[in-house]
């Protein structure tokens, strides 16, 4: 009877080990050759862009702003709205400044300054001070400087306040 130490049965079990590890690695890969140059793209070929998508860039670009701003009032608070505030719907695009908002030079100036902050934030996990400013609810979609928005705004707490705050000449010029 053969007897077999731990010395010779190492160096049997490490390669079997290796040979395993190799028909691991190389199963699902595809052959590659060493040598092979990497493609190279064409440098003297420029990208043909076609003139209307260039057109709806140049649009793109124009229209940094598009809005639509539902106005309404909430009655479960039993308060009465801020003076002017009014039910209904208004448009707004800036650059140009358009739209059918009543004031849309000084919302887009107010949003230029605001930038997307006040229409992204979330304030559901922030401490807020426990207050109401008032029933008025804003329902905010569309784009701002390439950020969609779908937002609301209210005056429910602190939080909110200052986020309505934010963006008054928007929500209520």
């Amino acid at each position: 009877m053969r007897e077999h130490t731990f010395a010779t049965a190492l160096p049997t079990r490490l390669a079997a080990l290796a040979a395993l590890g190799l028909l691991i690695t190389a199963c699902g890969n595809e052959p590659v050759e060493v040598n092979a140059p990497a493609p190279e793209a064409d440098a003297t070929e420029t990208p043909q862009t076609d003139a209307t998508e260039t057109d709806a860039t140049e649009e793109n670009k124009s229209a940094e702003v598009e809005l639509v701003i539902e106005r309404s009032l909430s009655e479960e608070d039993g308060l009465t709205a801020e003076e002017g505030f009014e039910e209904g719907e208004w448009t707004l695009t800036c650059a140009p400044a358009g739209g059918s908002h009543p004031d849309p030079e000084t919302a887009c100036a107010e949003i230029e300054e605001a930038g997307t902050e006040p229409f992204t934030m979330d304030t559901s996990g922030m401490t807020c001070t426990m207050q109401i400013g008032g029933p008025e609810v804003v329902h905010v979609t569309g784009q701002v400087n390439g950020t969609e928005v779908d937002t609301e705004f209210n005056k429910r707490n602190g939080c909110e306040i200052e986020r309505f705050d934010q963006v008054d000449s928007v929500l209520n010029p």
